[in-house]
This record gives structure tokens, C-alpha cells and sequence, in this order.
């Protein structure tokens, strides 16, 4: 896991703030806080901002899944499509499932699959139940709309 989340295209100092947020999460969770210190998210968006991929990811999935109102939670989808250009599984995941469900973005069968199956690719084992899902309503699509195909 630690491998994965360190990044040779960011720095030092984005690879410490990364570890280091995790660590205070990770304790804050064992003390029973339910969402992570202001600190902490400060952190991760210090990596995040630095090109750490993993930083992103776990940044824009707490924003996106915990965050209070619209712009906090288009900003974590945000933070959420880097990592997943970057070539973060998670992020890939979360990106489909989000055009997937079309929740706050628009909904779009044919970009949910695009990046549920790079997930799969990466060896995400949600993303392959979703990606199945999304296969049959993209095909129920393009045979109630011909055109689309």
C-alpha cells in the first residue's frame, strides 16, 4: 500500500504530508472521530496540490462522499478525476460510479464505463460489478436509441 501511495512525480515534502495526514487520520479514527481534523485535510490537499496521486484520491473521496454542499463535493470530484487520470484505480472507480449514478454530475453510461473498466484493468474488484451494470444500461440505451450507438 505504501509503495503505491508514493509518487515519484511529487516531492519530498508532498510524500511526508501525505504520511503524516494519514497518521493523524488514522489515530483520530482509533480515538473515534468520525471525519478527519481540518489539519489533517489541509495535509492531504498540500500532496494533493503537489501532484501526490494517492493524496488526491483519498482527498476528493472524502470531499466528495462526507462534504457539506455542492461546491465542496464538486471540488472532491474534482480532486477525484486527477488521481483517476493519473491512473489511481480508486479514483477511476469512483469517477464511473459517480456518471454512473449521476448524482452531481450528469449521467453518462459510456464515460461510467470508460473509467470502470480502467479500474477493472488495475484490479479493482467493485469496479467489475458496477462496470456490468453499466454495460446493460448503456446497451438497453443504444437499443431504445439507435442513434446513440
Amino acid at each position: 500500500m505504501i509503495a503505491d501511495s508514493i509518487n515519484n512525480e511529487c516531492g519530498v515534502m508532498a510524500r511526508f504530508s501525505f504520511r503524516a495526514a494519514n497518521r493523524i487520520i488514522d489515530i483520530q479514527c482509533q480515538r473515534g472521530r468520525a471525519y478527519p481534523s481540518r489539519f489533517s485535510l489541509k495535509m492531504l490537499q498540500y500532496s494533493a496540490d503537489h501532484g501526490h496521486r494517492s493524496a488526491m484520491s483519498q482527498l476528493g473521496s472524502l470531499l466528495y462522499n462526507c462534504g457539506v454542499g455542492r461546491a465542496v463535493k464538486r471540488s472532491g470530484l474534482e480532486y477525484i478525476r486527477m488521481a483517476a487520470k493519473a491512473g489511481d484505480a480508486e479514483a477511476q472507480y469512483q469517477l464511473g460510479k459517480a456518471y454512473y449514478d449521476g448524482g452531481l454530475t450528469h449521467q453518462d453510461n459510456k464515460a461510467a464505463t470508460h473509467w470502470l473498466a480502467l479500474a477493472v484493468d488495475r484490479g479493482h474488484e467493485q469496479a467489475a460489478e458496477v462496470l456490468q451494470q453499466c454495460q446493460t444500461a448503456l446497451n438497453d440505451e443504444t437499443e431504445e436509441h439507435p442513434t446513440l450507438a
